[in-house]
């Protein structure tokens, strides 16, 4: 028997394992006992099977309906936010509790006076 992996292909053993029993039950002994065990298990596997794959698409399903939902919230929640600058304004504070950072003024540090400049030539003596 080939070395057997996969859960198909344990299905369709048991499959081919079956029909053949029920092929030639003439010159076989009563297997009935034996036989009804596999067949409820097969039928089982096949349902079981057939509900991950119902399961396998309705999770792409959901994946799609996600990204969907992502891209139709953002819109919904930039316009909400827009809403709410245009009602509030730019710089006001408020705007922070809804998660949106107001503009704020920057303040820039004012330099002290520079000192004059120190001449740079030399200025000469008179002679006395």
């Amino acid at each position: 028997m080939p070395e057997i992996n996969s859960f198909p292909d344990f299905m369709a053993d048991w499959d081919r394992l079956i029909t053949a029993v029920n092929n030639n039950q003439q010159s076989l002994p009563d297997l009935r006992g034996l036989l009804g065990p596999l067949e409820v298990l097969l039928n089982e596997a096949r349902s079981l099977d057939a509900a991950k794959t119902a399961a396998r698409a309705q999770l792409r399903q959901g994946t799609k309906r996600t990204v969907i939902l992502k891209v139709d919230g953002r819109a919904a929640a930039s316009r909400l936010r827009a809403a709410l600058i245009a009602h509030f304004g730019n710089h006001n504070e408020m705007l922070g509790e809804f998660g949106i950072v107001p503009v704020r003024t920057r303040r820039v540090p004012q330099r002290p006076d520079p000192e004059p400049p120190s001449p740079s030539v030399p200025v000469p003596q008179q002679p006395e």
